[in-house]
């Protein structure tokens, strides 16, 4: 045969240079690393680790800038008690109090040396003791953070959230609280993180996109999977398609406008992270807040808190997606520094 027509034949039955590149993941992602999580330390100690969580306000610090330098461009933080070691969240005004002061301080040194876009929890429970605040902690932030001429450096982005509670312990995230939230938020350039369950982006659409009461694009969508009561992604190959559906929902529900994250936790944590790499997500959860196990199928543990930012930050360079800076998310999402 001449070699020319058997090159065409060839090419006929193997087509790939004619085969149009695969938009799914030709955009940036961003990694978004909780320090320091709310474990009990004694979890790590019982398997030989003693360094993590991190508890003095040098070390939560230390953790975040170890994390950027691994790849995240976003940091969750529920700081530690330094005195106590116990998680501080924002549930009454002595604690709401302690919360700003330990986080801001902690912020403080970490940024001394690298820069992120903060992306925390600043919602407590409201004087009625049922529903959610998610004012007074985000204005405490936002006082401080005007008093000492960084404006809202400390409060970037914030989550409004759908978490389910079964426990007399936990807030509710009503019609109205959520709202109100939003309308802070939005008035105080804070961006709002909608932190949802698949099951709740209906009634979350419902609730504050339908009624214009957001307004800045892109939506910033964090889908949660294997957490907060809702775990769905405990057995394969359930979770890849549980994943992959959840994406889609989002996508479906809030169109071009939104900007996807997946915060993915529980001992299949990494498998859903790669399907969100894979399936095009712009942000995915690290640190070790929501993870523990490293692998779904061994007993290993992160024995630093940027282990698995490197792990997927690794995955994500060998999948050929790059990885956002801070400045560039902000741009991406649409947050603006302000003094």
């Amino acid at each position: 045969m001449d070699p020319a027509e058997m090159e065409k034949q060839i090419e006929e039955h193997f087509p790939v240079l004619h085969q149009p590149k695969l938009p799914t993941m030709n955009k940036k992602v961003a990694f978004e690393a909780c320090i320091p999580g709310w474990q009990p330390k004694s979890w790590f100690q019982r398997q030989g680790v003693t360094t993590l969580p991190p508890i003095t306000i040098q070390e939560q610090a230390d953790a975040i800038v170890e994390c950027v330098k691994a790849g995240a461009c976003a940091i969750h933080t529920h700081p530690r008690d330094p005195e106590t070691g116990q998680t501080l969240l924002p549930l009454t005004p002595e604690s709401t109090k302690r919360h700003t002061e330990v986080l801001t301080e902690v912020m403080d040194r970490a940024f001394a040396k690298v820069d992120f876009v903060t992306s925390h929890h600043t919602w407590g429970v409201a004087a009625n003791g049922r529903s959610t605040d998610y004012i007074a902690d985000t204005e405490q932030l936002l006082k401080i953070g005007k008093e000492r001429g960084v404006g809202n450096r400390y409060v970037q982005t914030s989550m409004i959230m759908s978490m389910p509670t079964y426990d007399t312990i936990l807030p509710v995230h009503t019609k109205e609280s959520v709202q109100e939230g939003v309308a802070y938020y939005e008035s105080h350039n804070v961006k709002p993180t909608f932190s949802m369950e698949t099951f709740f982006m209906p009634t979350m659409k419902s609730w504050v996109f339908d009624t214009g009461i957001v307004k800045t694009k892109p939506y910033w969508i964090a889908i949660q999977e294997g957490k907060h009561m809702d775990d769905r992604i405990f057995a394969d190959p359930w979770a890849q398609i549980e994943v992959i559906t959840s994406i889609q929902l989002a996508r479906d529900a809030f169109g071009d406008d939104a900007f996807i994250a997946l915060h993915p936790a529980g001992r299949n944590w990494l498998v859903a992270a790669t399907i969100g790499l894979m399936n095009g997500v712009e942000l995915i959860r690290t640190g070790i807040e929501d993870i523990y196990w490293l692998w779904p199928h061994k007993d290993d543990i992160a024995r630093k808190a940027s282990d698995s930012t490197v792990l997927l930050a690794t995955i994500a360079k060998a999948l050929g997606r790059e990885l956002y800076t801070a400045e560039e998310l902000r741009q991406r999402v649409g947050i603006k520094l302000v003094d």
